[in-house]
């Protein structure tokens, strides 16, 4: 055969193959259930090639051999099916095709005829093809839209109105559904009618009406669908759907479909009783309902669908049910992306869930325990996962961000695993524990919120561990209200206020943290408890520690270091225990005690401060018993007028005590403190200059620059020299010299 014969023959079949089944490229079946396209065919295949370039004395067997037809091939695969079409008279493919004009046709001859000449294959053509009643597959038949378009499921329609458009039910083992458009379209005056019929049996007075409805006639292979609609099934969120697919080993496999649905009381697809379908690039999109629902021990495989723009949940799956979902885009729904309840398991896996109304995920009531891993969560309207009213669940190794209130919420006694996830840039918190929550938090890289990283409150006991919590706009973890649970070897880093807040009552337990770079370290305030054991608290740019306001925490065996203000600060009527911690290298004072703040202080050692080792000031009432002090810049333990300290069994020794050399010295205090310490010493005020009580003058300055003034003492405390700092109308003759 030549060259020339051969594209001739390869264009005579290409023609046949298009006029019957339509498509652009061969389609390729080599096995039930499996179709493939060859986008860019060789017309003459590759023996040519080699041919060509063969010595001459090989051209006579490389002639004989066959050549491949790409066209022929797919087409002899394919010749076998069955088609339907709207006109016959559309179809100019060979004579001996089976052509019907109603897919119920197609099926009820395969049915009788099984072993015939034909494949149990339907090619649906283009077009859109009503159907008046369910289309109830209970065999292994293969379905496919057939059509030029590129985008052969948009042209290949399959429609219902008065019930659900197509079934797949015990029976249908491994049956096929493929490039067509299923749409269960609501006919309005068909549910008016039916609704007219509820209204009657609930209201017993009523007598039915003399008049017919003004509804269209109701065919005879709908009563059974209306009779269930009349006893309320209407409401039923898996019946008057586009597709249902129901029973034990029912796994059919479907491709490049469309699913639509006008039915805002179901979803579009549902998958039932221990159903196993494979849907693979599928759609569903648009529904008046949600997208999917899976329940009653249905499973399933779910490849590379999109779920978007459905008034309710993109997909449901409830009552054990347990199904794969891979690749899938999951957007724009009314409601929450995916819903996942009683009792509901599951696996999603590298999904893409993003831009729905409420939440990305939402799980609720026990048992729900799905698996969430590789998936990309971002920008749900009232955040992005939401775990509750007991619900458990896995979230491994997910993105979770820029959602409008919380990335993670998690309450009611819900205990997940979230796990190996990137939680960041949310409009509000990271995640939120709340109301008996609880759950296992670790190796997440929690960054960039606008709140807290990690909120707990309310009875909430979440173990926190492992994870890296840093630069959020507030705090890294704030507990409140209540909350308590375990904070356990995480790092806490450059957040804007705190790197730990406690308050109100919050009691957890903070151990063996590194909290580092923040505003201030640790913040415990508003009546808070908690302890703090065996952290390592360094580098934050205010207070290390800051305690306050009747808080009572336990603040032990940690490392408190490197602070740019004071290691351990307790104020205004701060309480507390603060024992066998090692506080040193502050930029101030190793521990301020101050506004009637009553801290015990024991076995502690405190050394290298800038400041003094441990100051008690303004009212400070507190126990301070057997610590080592030492190597502190301006003292060892230093007591402001009106202060008490009981002081017992401490050892004070080798501090550089500063302030007392300098004042017996004659040197002005203002040398060794500037304006960025306060040194606690006496302080007077100078009456001939008119300074006040708001002036503070060292001792040296009133022995030499006020000398022969009337002075007044006024107390003991901490202080920089005003009249050292030039703040008073004559300048320092000290600092001068």
């Amino acid at each position: 055969m030549t060259s020339q014969q051969d594209d001739d023959d390869v264009e005579e079949w290409r023609v046949l193959y298009q006029e019957t089944f339509g498509y652009r490229h061969p389609l390729f079946h080599p096995e039930h259930a499996v179709f493939q396209f060859q986008p860019d065919p060789k017309f003459t295949g590759h023996n040519r090639n080699r041919r060509e370039n063969n010595e001459k004395d090989e051209k006579e067997e490389d002639d004989d051999e066959e050549e491949w037809n790409p066209w022929k091939e797919s087409y002899e695969q394919l010749s076998r099916g069955v088609h339907v079409m709207n006109s016959m008279e559309q179809f100019v493919g060979a004579a001996d095709i089976q052509c019907f004009d109603h897919i119920d046709e197609a099926l009820r001859f395969l049915d009788e005829n099984p072993e015939g000449h034909h494949e149990k294959l339907i090619f649906l053509h283009e077009g859109t093809h009503e159907v008046n009643h369910t289309i109830r597959i209970a065999s292994d038949v293969q379905i496919l839209g057939a059509s030029s378009s590129e985008d052969i499921a948009s042209t290949v329609i399959l429609t219902g109105r008065h019930a659900t458009v197509l079934e797949f039910q015990e029976g249908s083992n491994c049956p096929y559904l493929g490039y067509v458009t299923v749409k269960y379209e609501v006919d309005t005056e068909h549910e008016a009618q039916v609704a007219q019929q509820l209204i009657m049996e609930v209201d017993e007075g009523a007598e039915p009406p003399t008049d017919e409805p003004k509804a269209g006639p109701l065919l005879d292979d709908d009563e059974d669908d209306d009779l269930e609609k009349v006893n309320g099934i209407e409401t039923d969120p898996t019946t008057n759907c586009a597709m249902i697919v129901t029973g034990a080993g029912v796994e059919p496999t479907i491709e490049r479909c469309n699913f639509q649905s006008g039915n805002a009381d179901s979803h579009t697809v549902v998958v039932k009783d221990h159903a196993s379908p494979k849907i693979r690039n599928s759609t569903f999109i648009g529904g008046s309902g949600g997208g999917i629902i899976i329940t009653h021990q249905a499973t399933g495989y779910y490849d590379s669908c999109e779920f978007a723009q459905n008034l309710q949940s993109g997909i449901r799956v409830q009552f054990q049910a347990n199904p794969y979902f891979i690749n899938c885009r999951i957007h724009h729904q009314g409601d929450v992306g995916v819903f996942i309840l009683d009792d509901g398991l599951g696996h999603f896996q590298n999904c893409e869930i993003f831009s729905n109304s409420k939440f990305g995920i939402e799980l609720k009531s026990p048992q729900t325990n799905p698996t969430i891993t590789e998936c990309e969560i971002h920008h749900g309207g009232s955040g992005g996962i939401c775990i509750h009213e007991e619900a458990t669940g896995q979230f491994l190794k997910n993105r979770i961000h820029h959602n409008e209130f919380l990335a993670v919420w998690i309450s009611e006694g819900a205990n997940p695993i979230v796990r190996s996830n990137e939680i960041f840039d949310g409009s509000h918190g990271g995640i939120f524990v709340h109301r008996y929550g609880k759950g296992l938090i670790e190796d997440n890289d929690i960054r960039g919120n606008e709140l807290a990283g990690i909120f707990v409150d309310t009875g909430a006991e979440p173990w926190i561990r492992n994870n890296h919590i840093h630069t959020g706009k507030q705090a890294g973890v704030y507990f409140y209200d209540g909350g308590s649970g375990v904070l356990e070897s995480n790092e806490i880093n450059g957040n804007t206020l705190t790197g730990v807040q406690i308050r109100t009552g919050a009691n957890p337990r903070v151990v063996k943290n590194r909290i580092w770079n923040n505003d201030n370290g640790v913040l415990i305030h508003e009546a808070g408890m908690g302890s703090l054991e065996e952290n390592t608290v360094f580098d934050n740019s205010m207070t290390n520690v800051f305690i306050k306001t009747e808080a009572t925490p336990i603040v032990r065996r940690n490392k408190i270091f490197g602070s740019r203000g004071t290691g351990i600060s307790v104020t205004d009527g701060g309480k507390g225990t603060i024992e066998e911690n090692e506080i040193f290298d502050n930029a101030q004072s190793g521990v301020l005690v101050l506004s009637e703040a009553a801290p015990v202080i024991r076995l502690n050692r405190v050394h290298g401060n800038q400041s003094a080792g441990i100051e008690v000031s303004s009212k400070g009432d507190c126990v301070v018993r057997e610590n080592r002090v030492f190597r502190n810049r301006f003292g060892g333990i230093m007591t402001a007028s009106g202060s008490t300290v009981k002081d017992t069994q401490n050892q004070v020794y080798d501090n550089l005590d500063r302030v007392r050399k300098a004042i017996d010295s004659g040197h002005c205090l203002f040398s060794v403190s500037g304006k960025e310490f306060y040194p606690m010493h006496n302080f007077y005020r100078c009456i001939t200059c008119n300074s006040s009580e708001r002036n503070a003058i060292c001792q040296s300055c009133i022995e030499r620059c006020h000398k022969g003034h009337t002075v007044m003492f006024l107390r003991c405390d901490r202080f920089y020299c005003d009249c050292g700092a030039d703040h008073l109308e004559r300048s320092c003759c000290l600092r001068q010299t």
